[in-house]
């Protein structure tokens, strides 16, 4: 039998896993898709290879706490590269181009120089910024205490929770400026979490912001090095991770988890069962329905998805660099509305925002003398557009979902080619995926790759403590901390650390 089952191989179970593992705990993980990683994984299509979810990631210098806790993990053997000084640009339809730059003092700099009328503006943003900072982990840590521990805690806190984390990043943003192109470049990231400006926690943008002050960093031979990383140490302990292995339901004795059921019928027994399929997945699709039914279920049930998103792979030949390709991720945005997301493809010819990132520019595993280069653009968009496709199968999908895909595919590959122009006649490739593509993959409910919407109401809900109602089931993974990779990692360290205490001693200070 073995100490604990980890549903689920993102990179929130695999942290959870490997973090046990390094503390003797025999572990095994069963995961869906046919490779280890989850968002964490990368694909392969003739010379081209991508990323599904990993893009860049904060604090990962030598000497920066997350990677203290990488390097534990997988005894050193998953490498960052960095991405330079500078590691995202925005551009607005009206010709603004901003880079953010690190560290912080090139930031401020760069915010001063860009709004030389409004450094007052700058400087409120930059107080609200480290005010908030002061309250970043208090949420998480409660979701790791006991019940009348995390009262206690929130009661304290309770003033600063509720003025960082109980308001959104439109409320923030508008007593900084009410200059409408101020507030797009100051709220240009917050793709990263998920969450629109005006429903989003300004706490979870601000932690963003703060996570790449100090520059951002790439996985050394791509996202898949977690994998490749953390699998080797789960398995030297006695574990294993098995992949096309879906779980089709947690066992319960008495009301206790007591193992689980795949959908082969294989049943295996542990003393914990450790869910980083989201919380919202736990209790629609591997649980009872009278669990969906009682107050913790229903109060899950009632927390928003956050949105989709459509992604054209795109695959190039030549020197992209010099026709307009950077290591800096591009945040491309037709309006000073940078809320906007395509909600209804049938009838916008064009997408009102743009995320492009060149993962074969920021691995020097791969750029080292190749000629072929990958691009990702990704499209914010609502699963109302793609829901009536939703009980459809992968690979047998009907002619009007294949007639919206190509159209998709020529609209994000025209955006593109204009944000670019000097890389159009370079690209060889184009591939579209699409909310579900991410529901197949991932099994991400309604293809919401960051999980629940990063709302106040889903920061201050005590329904996502590790510990479930259910005695034996923990959560892990992004639901349980923020949305991203560095967030879904320390839900998997937060969650093992619930079983062994140890672990606490690894945590970032």
């Amino acid at each position: 039998m073995f100490d604990a089952v980890v549903i689920g191989s993102g990179i929130g179970g695999l942290a959870c896993a490997a973090a046990l593992a390094r503390f003797g705990r025999r572990v095994a993980v069963f995961e869906q898709h046919t490779v280890a990683g989850g968002l964490t994984h990368t694909f392969q299509r003739d010379a081209y290879t991508w990323d599904v979810g990993v893009h860049y990631l904060g604090q990962m210098g030598p000497g920066e706490p997350m990677r203290g806790v990488v390097d534990w993990l997988s005894g050193g053997t998953i490498d960052f590269a960095a991405l330079g000084a500078v590691y995202d640009v925005v551009r607005l339809a009206d010709g603004t181009r901003f880079e953010y730059a690190r560290p912080r003092a090139a930031l401020e700099a760069g915010l001063r120089e860009a709004f030389p009328d409004a450094h007052a503006d700058i400087a409120r943003y930059l107080v609200a910024l480290d005010a908030a900072r002061s309250s970043f982990s208090t949420p998480f840590q409660q979701h790791a205490m006991p019940a009348w521990l995390a009262n206690a805690i929130g009661w304290l806190k309770a003033p600063a929770l509720e003025r960082w984390w109980g308001r959104t990043v439109t409320e923030v943003l508008r007593e900084c400026t009410s200059d409408a192109r101020r507030a797009a470049v100051l709220g240009a990231q917050w793709g990263d979490h998920g969450g629109k400006p005006s429903r989003a926690s300004f706490a979870v943008h601000a932690m963003i912001t703060d996570h790449y002050l100090e520059g951002a960093w790439y996985p050394v031979g791509g996202a898949g090095a977690f994998a490749r990383g953390l699998v080797p140490v789960i398995e030297a302990g006695g574990g294993t991770v098995r992949t096309a292995a879906p779980v089709a339901r947690i066992l319960l004795e008495h009301g206790r988890a007591t193992g689980v059921e795949l959908e082969d019928g294989t049943r295996y027994e542990t003393a914990v069962v450790v869910s980083g399929v989201g919380a919202r997945g736990t209790v629609s699709r591997l649980l009872p329905p009278e669990i969906g039914q009682s107050p913790w279920g229903c109060e899950v049930n009632a927390l928003e998805p956050s949105f989709c998103h459509t992604c054209l792979y795109v695959g190039l030949e030549g020197d992209v660099e010099a026709a307009g390709a950077s290591r800096a991720n591009h945040w491309i945005y037709d309006s000073h509305d940078i809320e906007a997301i395509w909600d209804d493809p049938f009838s916008q010819v064009r997408a009102p925002a743009l995320f492009v990132s060149f993962p074969s520019l920021k691995d020097p595993a791969r750029q080292a003398g190749a000629s072929h280069h990958t691009a990702e653009v990704v499209a914010w968009t609502d699963w109302s557009a793609f829901e009536p496709w939703a009980d459809t199968r992968w690979g047998d999908r009907p002619e009007d979902y294949h007639a919206l895909r190509d159209s998709l595919e020529r609209s994000l590959r025209a955006q593109f080619e204009e944000a670019f122009p000097g890389l159009a006649p370079m690209i060889k490739l184009c591939e579209l995926s699409t909310p579900l593509s991410t529901v197949h993959f991932t099994g991400h409910e309604r293809g919401a790759v960051y999980g629940l919407d990063t709302t106040p109401a889903r920061f201050a809900s005590r329904a996502l403590d590790i510990r479930t109602p259910v005695p034996g089931l923990l959560l892990t993974g992004q639901d349980v901390v923020t949305p991203g990779v560095a967030g879904a990692l320390m839900g998997g360290i937060l969650s093992a650390a619930v079983m062994e205490p140890r672990v606490f001693t690894k945590l970032p200070r």
